[in-house]
This record gives C-alpha cells, sequence and structure tokens, in this order.
C-alpha cells in the first residue's frame, strides 16, 4: 500500500533541487520578511549568486509554488518569508510508511 501520487511533492522536490533556491531558504531562515532586493544583496555579498532580480524573481516564484514560502505586501514593498510547516505538511504523508517498517 503506496502513498497516492501528490503534486506538491513534486513541486517540493523540484525546488529543493537547486543551489540557488537553497540558498534563498537559507537566507530567510536567517531573517523572514525580505525583499526582492535584500535578498539579491545577502545572496550577493555572502555567496557571490549575481543573478539579475529577474532571475531571482523566478526562483522565488518556484519557491511560493511548492508551498515553502510566502508573500506579503508592506507598503510598496513585496517582502517573503519562510513557510517551513508546509515541508513537514507534504514530506511526513510520503515518509510515514517508512518510519512504520522501521518500528517493527
Amino acid at each position: 500500500m503506496g502513498v497516492p501520487f501528490d503534486p506538491n511533492l513534486s513541486n517540493l522536490f523540484r525546488a529543493l533541487g537547486d543551489d540557488t533556491r537553497l540558498l534563498i531558504l537559507d537566507q530567510l531562515r536567517k531573517r523572514n520578511n525580505q525583499s526582492l532586493f535584500e535578498l539579491c544583496a545577502r545572496l550577493f555579498e555572502e555567496h557571490s549568486v549575481t543573478l539579475t532580480r529577474q532571475a531571482i524573481t523566478r526562483h522565488l516564484n518556484t519557491l511560493e509554488e511548492a508551498g515553502l514560502i510566502s508573500t506579503a505586501w508592506r507598503g510598496r514593498t513585496k517582502v517573503h518569508s519562510l513557510t517551513a510547516a508546509s515541508l513537514k505538511d507534504t514530506i511526513n504523508p510520503w515518509l510515514q510508511p517508512f518510519f512504520k517498517r522501521g518500528a517493527k
């Protein structure tokens, strides 16, 4: 008996399968509510990432589609925050059969 296919799980693994997206998640883990400008500056300063704002925006969109980040508007500025609960909610049903087997 397997876990039914969940497209959210596919989105999650795709989002986590890129080094730049992992760096973005790490920056949001350190400090939530960062604007695109802040994220671009920190990625350049700390990791020498020289992608354009448009490229970083595409990465942010992928992370948001996977439910790993959320966005909100603060005035005219869009800020990004880590949403770790989604990771747990999506991956736990997939891993649960392995935990049950190991409990024997």
